[in-house]
């Protein structure tokens, strides 16, 4: 195999881990939207987005990654978090 296979074949698996985990993520989702339900709580959090941000931008920076790009990526993974919570 050569050496580019092997490295998309990394790809591919990482890829995987990615959707797998953004998965994971939706499941988590839904079980807060289910206790804000409960709780009379609103599905927009702007004080808890605000620190998930600033967390990914902490995180962009030890992994020496574009902060305007995991920024972007958040974003939507959030408003995708806030339609499965309603």
């Amino acid at each position: 195999m050569l050496e580019i296979d092997l490295i998309r074949k990394e790809i591919e698996q990482i890829d995987g881990i990615i959707i797998e985990s953004l998965a994971k993520r939706q499941a988590l989702s839904k079980q807060i939207g289910q206790i804000k339900l409960q709780h009379g709580l609103a599905i927009i959090d702007p004080e808890r987005e605000a620190v998930l941000f600033k967390l990914h931008e902490k995180l962009a920076d030890r992994y020496h990654l574009p902060a305007t790009f995991i920024k972007y990526l958040f974003k939507r993974i959030i408003a995708h978090s806030r339609k499965v919570q309603a």
